[in-house]
């Protein structure tokens, strides 16, 4: 049985200050702070890299459990704006920076926001089956990349961030149930262009309250559970009116579904496990993830805790 045992975020040093950026585009603070609710941005500098990301958070993965590098067998990268272009795949790059075995699969998978629940699934059924015990997840998507300095709509939006997630045969929660679904007509509301990227913020918007809580809903009578069997509903974090109004729809009590990105802002691929870390403090016993944008694509996964014999 494989599944969660721990993970670990990074955010670069690397800060913009989000209401200096609303008064530059001549945007209400009021709305920056309480519609985006972003009030800083982290973003990579010069020296940041996926691959650098990535490794400072195996860094502080490493701090919090022993891990022999030795006994990886996999590695998955979830990123959009890799280095080097993606050629050669950045779980490469991260496994020669790592200095991992020789016996190792590495591969990248390109995954916006739903990105999280997805690749958790695929390492997690590769491992399986090919009969491997110890693997890490990586998540880095530094949008600051494609963002158009004039684009309001993305620049007081998007945080860069990684994260690691240890998966092996020891784990602390287990996959219970996942639902995956995608949108390929709607594509265009949030695309790469040949000027940088592109949001279609109100087509965001639609989307994630029309189809997300009815994903959420449908995911939990497959497991014939409630909102009431939950400890901890992670969404991603899109923006806080977004949120505020998907976790209404969806019927989940506000104090269950944590909405924190004043500090990181949309980490993309990143923001469901950076509060995931904080969150496994709490041991919660069931998570319900729901990670849903860009493709369209959204998936929600409920995780239970393995409760130790």
């Amino acid at each position: 049985m494989l599944g969660i045992q721990s993970v670990a975020s990074y955010l670069p040093k690397g800060r913009v200050d989000n209401l200096k950026q609303a008064d530059r585009f001549e945007t209400d603070r009021e709305f920056v702070e309480q519609k985006i609710g972003v009030a800083t941005l982290p973003r990579f500098e010069e020296i940041d890299s996926v691959v650098s990301a990535s490794v400072a958070a195996f860094d502080r993965l490493c701090e919090k459990v022993h891990i022999d590098k030795s006994e990886i067998e996999c590695v998955v990268l979830c990123t959009q704006n890799p280095d080097k272009g993606g050629l050669p795949h950045n779980s490469a790059l991260v496994h020669a920076a790592l200095e991992l075995s020789e016996d190792c699969a590495c591969f990248d998978i390109g995954l916006g926001c739903s990105g999280y629940v997805y690749g958790l699934s695929v390492i997690q059924s590769f491992m399986t089956a090919n009969g491997m015990t110890k693997g890490l997840f990586f998540t880095c998507d530094p949008y600051s990349r494609i963002l158009d300095p004039e684009d309001k709509n993305t620049c007081l939006l998007f945080g860069d961030a990684a994260s690691v997630t240890f998966v092996s045969d020891t784990p602390r929660y287990k996959l219970a149930t996942a639902k995956f679904s995608t949108k390929g007509a709607g594509s265009e509301a949030l695309q790469k262009t040949d000027h940088g990227l592109v949001m279609n913020g109100r087509a965001v918007f639609n989307f994630a309250l029309q189809d997300v809580p009815k994903q959420i809903k449908r995911t939990l009578a497959s497991a014939e559970l409630t909102a009431d069997d939950i400890d901890l509903f992670l969404l991603h974090q899109g923006s806080r009116f977004m949120l505020e109004n998907t976790i209404k729809r969806g019927g989940i009590p506000a104090e269950k579904a944590p909405i924190r990105l004043s500090e990181t802002g949309n980490t993309v691929s990143s923001s469901i496990p950076i509060l995931l870390e904080t969150e496994l403090d709490n041991s919660p016993r069931r998570i319900l993830m729901s990670g849903f944008g860009v493709g369209l694509s959204w998936a929600t996964a409920i995780y239970e805790e393995i409760k130790p014999n």
